[in-house]
């Protein structure tokens, strides 16, 4: 019994390292392609923006199998991935809402649960963006996602 736990762990253990979270970094693009398979001569399903945030699932060579929030999984060059989320623009600022202030959401979209409260004039530092959703750092330091209509520059 104890012989079959450690070699699933074996097994188990190398797939868990490479679940980790990376972001797209700057290229002289702008964008990273999402491929069908581990290299340029493949097919390319998307482009990702500076700042989105992938899941790696698996690695070949300088290719990483990544899964998308959206849960679409493609092939991205590791040259591009970095652990922290790079800074993509001048500082933003919370623009005036009908209710005076801006949710700070733990991810894009409205499903998503409200981390904190921002308001007009509180200055943002952007990290990225999925859609119309920016993923950014308030002053206080906390980071989350903030829909871009409310957003000025």
């Amino acid at each position: 019994m104890r012989i079959a736990a450690l070699i699933l762990a074996l097994i188990v253990a190398p797939s868990l390292a490479l679940a980790q979270t990376l972001y797209v970094g700057q290229s002289d693009d702008g964008y990273l392609n999402l491929r069908i398979g581990p290299g340029t001569r493949h097919e390319v399903l998307q482009r990702l923006d500076v700042g989105a945030r992938v899941q790696v699932e698996e690695t070949m060579g300088r290719w990483a199998r990544v899964r998308l929030p959206s849960g679409a999984t493609g092939w991205a060059s590791l040259t591009y991935l970095e652990k922290a989320a790079p800074v993509v623009g001048p500082p933003l600022f919370v623009a005036q809402t009908g209710d005076g202030y801006l949710n700070l959401r733990s991810g894009p979209g409205t499903d998503h649960a409200i981390l904190r409260r921002m308001y007009p004039g509180d200055r943002l530092e952007p990290l990225g963006r999925e859609g119309r959703w920016l993923h950014v750092r308030h002053v206080s330091g906390a980071q989350g996602w903030a829909f871009d209509a409310y957003v000025t520059d």
